[in-house]
């Protein structure tokens, strides 16, 4: 995971653990404030409604006071109706009239001062309607029988207590519209006797309830009796979550009720939760964003240092960084970047330097041990047949001693032709050819297409010479040397193999190892005891071309030794 994604990720939690936190504490103690609110609105609804049907059926009751205790000449209307509780003979039509007119004085007032009241009368035990519609015409039939009506019977079953009758239109009644009705026994106060009922009919907004419902589209509100449903106003709709509330208003089982949707109580809170969310939402953005680039304000340096560092080639452009001028950390690390790059450099060219010049002074140095090496030898060999005899064959080695020094000494360059270094080889065979009486034969095949390719110089003279003193022991143990060459793609391989004694098991794991190995600088003018030309041809060929190529060296003892040789090719010219 990059570094920057680690920033962005800690730095992200840094902000919004906790306002997730936040935000759930905030949710929690909001819900539980909305909740106990939304409780407290449906209470206070509720009780109020229970206040004003109780003041509804006070009234009622107050009506049945009125009836009992008043009258504008201080005569009660109880003594009126006490005429009206016997057969016809008690009473006379001015009786009637004049109970009618006290009933209307009596009552006056309240139904002018009192909204929704249709109609007041009372049903006396002798038949007779005494009282008035006094809204829209409503009038009970005159020969209307109360007796037996399941309002009546339930009214008288009530015993004085109010009896409510549901929202509907009645047929005993003339103009009459949905509305409800209230009716009451009458009692003489002093000897208890039942002078009548009293009924009053009102429309259904008597109750006044969608007055006090400020929520009419959340609550309910219904008043009924052992489930008869007497009144009913507003509407929840259908509800999946509901606050009910149940509430005895009077004691013959009157009951209200209150249903509340709660869902839709919650909608104004609900309004203000989600412009909470959103808040909290822009938040969340901001945080996000502002990690984001904070994560990368504090990375981008290390990570364009991180590239710089992983691709040398864009090292150079460290120089060119706008960090370089800060003086923080970062600053600080970019130029002592800067300060450890110069010093590298500096190290590099120096020791690249003086690795060149000890390259070439070991080129120089290993040519001088070959050709010492050699010339000792030729030398030896011409003194050793001047003292015998006086011999043409003199001439020649000293004709071909010649042209070998003009090859080592005199050409410049370390790559020559190959035809250049076959002749070397071939003068040193000449010279050896007559050392040793022609007692070995040397057989050359090189192709000729591959006689104008440059090869490193004096490469191929040291391994004939090796055949010559050490496989065949100077004739004395094979006669033949060959020296071939054949290209491989774009290398050229070289083998010289001679016929002698071989080289035993251990000598040759040793050669072989020494072979090996990574190339030596020596001392100028030393040499190591042993195959000296090969460790020396090895080294060369490796420094120079490199360490993909060099000698590989094979033998079987008694049978002879390969010695094989892979450089690159290089045409002539290149």
């Amino acid at each position: 995971m990059k570094l920057k994604t680690r920033f962005f990720l800690i730095f992200s939690a840094l902000a919004v653990v906790p306002m997730l936190l936040f935000s759930y504490i905030a949710y929690t103690n909001y819900t539980r404030l909305s909740n106990a609110r939304i409780t407290e609105t449906s209470s206070n609804i509720m009780e109020q409604a229970v206040e004003e049907t109780t003041s509804v059926l006070k009234g009622m009751q107050h009506i049945l006071e009125i009836v009992q205790y008043t009258s504008p000449n201080e005569e009660t209307l109880i003594q009126e109706l006490r005429k009206f509780t016997g057969s016809e003979e008690s009473y006379t039509d001015r009786d009637i009239y004049e109970a009618n007119q006290n009933m209307k004085y009596t009552f006056q007032d309240f139904t002018f001062s009192t909204e929704n009241v249709n109609g007041i009368f009372i049903f006396t035990p002798s038949g007779v309607v005494l009282g008035q519609g006094y809204g829209n015409g409503v009038d009970v039939y005159s020969d209307y029988d109360p007796k037996g009506e399941e309002w009546y019977e339930n009214t008288l079953a009530l015993k004085g207590k109010i009896y409510v009758e549901g929202t509907r239109e009645r047929d005993y009644l003339l103009n009459d519209t949905p509305s409800v009705s209230f009716s009451m026994c009458i009692y003489d106060v002093y000897s208890r006797d039942f002078l009548g009922v009293l009924y009053v009919n009102c429309a259904p907004e008597i109750f006044s309830l969608d007055q006090i419902n400020v929520l009419p589209d959340s609550a309910e509100f219904c008043v009924s009796r052992d489930g008869e449903v007497i009144y009913q106003s507003g509407s929840a709709g259908e509800k999946k979550q509901k606050i009910e509330y149940e509430r005895e208003i009077s004691e013959d089982g009157l009951t209200l009720t209150a249903v509340f949707d709660k869902a839709s109580l919650d909608s104004d809170f609900r309004i203000t939760l989600l412009e909470m969310i959103s808040v909290l939402a822009v938040f969340f953005i901001m945080f996000i964003i502002l990690a984001y680039f904070l994560a990368r304000y504090l990375t981008e340096p290390i990570t364009a240092l991180s590239r710089i560092m992983a691709h040398p080639r864009e090292k150079h452009r460290i120089v060119e960084s706008p960090y370089l001028n800060r003086t923080d950390e970062i600053g600080t690390l970019y130029n002592q970047y800067r300060t450890m790059l110069e010093e590298n450099n500096r190290y590099i060219k120096s020791e690249y330097e003086n690795k060149i010049v000890l390259m070439d002074t070991q080129m120089k140095a290993l040519e001088s041990q070959i050709n010492a090496h050699f010339l000792y030898n030729t030398l030896e060999a011409i003194n050793s047949l001047a003292e015998i005899e006086g011999s043409r064959d003199i001439s020649v080695m000293a004709l071909a001693l010649g042209d070998m020094f003009r090859y080592s000494i005199k050409t410049k360059g370390a790559l020559v032709p190959l035809e250049k270094e076959l002749a070397h080889v071939q003068n040193f065979v000449a010279i050896q050819q007559i050392r040793f009486d022609n007692g070995f034969s040397f057989q050359l095949d090189v192709p000729e297409k591959l006689l104008s390719c440059r090869i490193l110089k004096l490469i191929l003279q040291p391994l004939v010479e090796n055949a010559l003193y050490h496989g065949l022991l100077h004739c004395n143990a094979g006669s033949t040397i060959w020296l071939s060459a054949r290209k491989q793609g774009k290398v050229i391989c070289f083998s010289v193999k001679d016929d002698g004694v071989g080289i035993p098991r251990e000598k040759l794991e040793n050669l072989q190892q020494m072979l090996a190995g990574k190339p030596k600088f020596q001392e100028l003018n030393q040499r190591e005891n042993g195959s000296i030309g090969l460790k020396n041809i090895n080294s060369r060929i490796r420094l120079y071309y490199g360490d993909d190529y060099g000698l590989e060296i094979t033998s079987e003892q008694d049978k002879g030794t390969t010695v094989q040789i892979r450089i690159p090719e290089i045409e002539d010219g290149k």
